[in-house]
C-alpha cells in the first residue's frame, strides 16, 4: 500500500453536482445514489462540497441553550417540503461548503488516508493540476486496497521479488496466511536478501512478512573499488579487468 498512488484505487465515475442545482434535486441525487455528499463542479473545475452535514445547517432547526442534541435525517424534512431556516437558501451554492480538501491523483495512499482520519470526511475529491475533478476516493477504497486474499497476495509478492532476477534465488518460496507472509529459499547475497524483504513488505494487502530467507554471501562490508587517478595505478586495483587495462611495466 505504501507504493500505491491515490489513482490506483479511487472510483473514476463521479456523481457531481452544479452550484446552480436546487438543494431538493441535489439531496435526491444523494439519496438516490446512496452517497453522503458529493463535489460540486463548474465547467468542470471543483468549486465546493455538498454533504449531508450542509442539509443538516440548513434544516435543522438551532439547539436551545441546554438542550440534548438530536441527531437530524435531512431527507426527511425534504420529503416534507420543510424550507431550509434561511428563506434565501434554495441552491447547492447557498448551503455547500466552499473551503475543500482535495487530494492529487500521484498522491501516496498514505498522504490520502491520513487526510480522510486527520479531517474525518468519508471520502475526498480528486484534482488534476488544473483544478479539474478526476474521481473521489471514499474510506472504502482505502480498505479494499488493503483487503487481498492469500491467494493473491503470494503470486504478487514472488512477482514483486522475482523484479530482482530469478536466477538470484534458489527455491525462493512465498506463502500466504491472514496478511502475513513467509519468504523462504535462498538469496545469492545478503543485499539481495534486503531488498526482497524489503519490496515484499511493500506489496499492498502484506500485512507482515515473516523472514526465512537465507542468503549465500554476505556482501555488507564490500566497497566499490575506486577511479584511480593515476592510471598506473589501475594494475593495483584487483576489481578492474578487460583488454583495454594495460599490465604495469
Amino acid at each position: 500500500m505504501k507504493d500505491m498512488k491515490v489513482k490506483d484505487v479511487m472510483t473514476h465515475l463521479v456523481v457531481t453536482l452544479r452550484p446552480q442545482d436546487s438543494i431538493q434535486e441535489a439531496a435526491r441525487r444523494l439519496l438516490n445514489n446512496r452517497i453522503s455528499g458529493a463535489p460540486v463542479v463548474e465547467r468542470g473545475l471543483l468549486v465546493g462540497i455538498f454533504s449531508e452535514a450542509d442539509l443538516v445547517a440548513a434544516y435543522a432547526p438551532p439547539a436551545r441553550s441546554g438542550t440534548p442534541f438530536v441527531a437530524v435525517d435531512p431527507i426527511r424534512f425534504l420529503l416534507r417540503g420543510v424550507l431550509p431556516r434561511e428563506a434565501g437558501h434554495t441552491t447547492v451554492a447557498d448551503i455547500m461548503t466552499r473551503d475543500v480538501v482535495s487530494v492529487s491523483p500521484d498522491a501516496s495512499l498514505w498522504e490520502a488516508a491520513s487526510l480522510i482520519d486527520r479531517h474525518g470526511f468519508r471520502r475526498l475529491p480528486v484534482v488534476d493540476p488544473d483544478g479539474y475533478v478526476v474521481g473521489v476516493l471514499a474510506r472504502a477504497d482505502l480498505v479494499r486496497a488493503m483487503v487481498r486474499s492469500d491467494e493473491d497476495l503470494a503470486p504478487a509478492v514472488r512477482s514483486a521479488i522475482e523484479v530482482l532476477g530469478e536466477e538470484n534465488f534458489t527455491s525462493l518460496g512465498v506463502e500466504a496466511s491472514g496478511g502475513a507472509v513467509a519468504i523462504s529459499g535462498t538469496a545469492d547475497r545478503r543485499t539481495t536478501h534486503d531488498f526482497a524483504i524489503r519490496i515484499a513488505s511493500q506489496v499492498p494487502g502484506v500485512l507482515e512478512v515473516v523472514d526465512e530467507l537465507d542468503w549465500q554471501w554476505d556482501d555488507r562490508n564490500v566497497k566499490p573499488a575506486r577511479n584511480p587517478s593515476d592510471p598506473r595505478d589501475v594494475r593495483k586495483t584487483p576489481w578492474v579487468v578487460g583488454p583495454f587495462v594495460r599490465e604495469g611495466t
